[in-house]
């Protein structure tokens, strides 16, 4: 970008700002995002001799893709915070999911959800995509439900898992929602207090008393981790105000097995969202065409609970990597360990940035990725030291991040 264009840019800034009062983060700013494109965020600069701006254009990529890998300390948040920060400043909405409470991205005002009385907003696994009725039917979705349940609760048996499978039919049943009528599918979704609840009338039921003791360890089981009140609250995140201004949501506050549900519920609901809007342009004007979404996920590790499954085509990240350009999406991941992600989704990142690993077998496996010495990886100071790489920048240049 020209020095011409920069200023022009943040004068631009300056009078949504300071004239208008519209900030970055609402929706009358990003009304004015096609003034601010493209996207040019400053993330730092080289600690070569030239010290020369280092920065990230996903336009001029084949994706919006950015991997942050580093260990701890080594300043993957901070990061984050400057991608953020430069994202709804350029005016696209930004989804933080924010795993450890301290993604603190300007403008974007936490959604807490936990059991405390701060926490008011939830998320309902059980909700439908009645918009899909005839490609993906009532059972398919249900199955795909049981099997998030038993990633978030493997310890349920099989003869348990066919309970609760029984269970979560009825629940949709007991609301009016049936296989055979797509249109009920827009009634209010059942939730897993209702889920519960079934369970305990067949405890209780005479009739069923053989399958007593299945009964009550698949409800023991669910329990613990569907009954946290995130999944029976009624009001639930806003899937059009996050596609409108972005979201920061701060799952700090509870266990790994529910921020992993909550997280790849709250995904998969907002791709389909964007789904429905249909594909960009083939050849987009702008990046104001090319990108609806930012997602950025910190630690994510949480979402990819068994290596097994890091590959799988329905691993959310994964569909993300490979269907999510063509939608909109742009995607801001960050973890301790390449390890954490799927060969497709590796494949497909456009963008790096390598920060000080944890170990010296990490720096062996980054330092094949961007061709730069384990040794090199290592001697990173750590607080914002990395090796940044992108299709458009060629060589990894050794690099500081400044400060948000």
């Amino acid at each position: 970008m020209s020095s011409h264009r920069i200023i022009r840019k943040m004068r631009v800034i300056w009078l949504l700002q300071a004239v208008s009062e519209f900030y970055p983060g609402t929706v009358e700013y990003r009304r004015s995002a096609n003034l601010l494109s493209p996207i040019d965020i400053v993330l730092g600069q080289s600690r070569d001799e030239s010290y020369s701006a280092i920065r990230w254009r996903p336009g001029q990529e084949s994706n919006g893709f950015f991997l942050v890998v580093g260990g701890a300390g080594s300043g993957k948040t901070e990061a984050l915070k400057r991608i953020g920060r430069g994202l709804l400043e350029g005016g696209f909405p930004v989804l933080v999911l924010d795993f450890h409470g301290d993604v603190d991205v300007s403008w974007l005002s936490p959604i807490l959800m936990s059991s405390g009385l701060d926490s008011t907003i939830g998320v309902n696994p059980m909700e439908l995509d009645s918009y899909r009725a005839h490609e993906v039917g009532l059972y398919d979705q249900r199955m795909a439900l049981v099997e998030l349940i038993v990633k978030a609760v493997p310890m349920l048996s099989q003869l348990q898992r066919v309970i609760l499978t029984d269970a979560i039919e009825a629940a949709y049943r007991w609301v009016g929602i049936y296989d055979d009528d797509p249109l009920s599918w827009r009634r209010p979704p059942p939730t897993f207090p209702m889920v519960m609840d079934i369970l305990e009338r067949w405890h209780e039921d005479d009739e069923l008393r053989s399958r007593r003791s299945t009964i009550n360890g698949c409800l023991s089981a669910i329990k613990a981790v569907f009954g946290h009140p995130v999944f029976g609250r009624e009001a639930t995140l806003s899937i059009d105000e996050i596609l409108s201004v972005g979201a920061r949501v701060n799952l700090g506050m509870v266990p790994d097995s529910i921020r992993y549900i909550v997280a790849d519920t709250l995904l998969r609901k907002v791709f389909r969202a964007l789904m429905l809007k249909g594909p960009i342009p083939t050849c987009p004007a702008d990046d104001t065409e090319r990108f609806r979404l930012f997602i950025m996920v910190d630690e994510a590790k949480i979402l990819s609970k068994a290596s097994a499954r890091l590959n799988a085509s329905g691993h959310i990240l994964n569909i993300l990597a490979t269907e999510g350009r063509k939608f909109g999406v742009g995607l801001i991941l960050a973890s301790q360990s390449i390890d954490h992600f799927g060969g497709d989704l590796k494949a497909n990142v456009s963008t790096r940035l390598i920060m000080k690993p944890m170990d010296f077998e990490q720096a062996k496996k980054l330092g094949l990725d961007i061709k730069v010495s384990a040794s090199d990886l290592m001697a990173l100071r750590g607080k914002g030291d990395g090796f940044f790489k992108s299709q458009g920048s060629g060589e990894a240049t050794y690099m500081q991040v400044r400060r948000p």
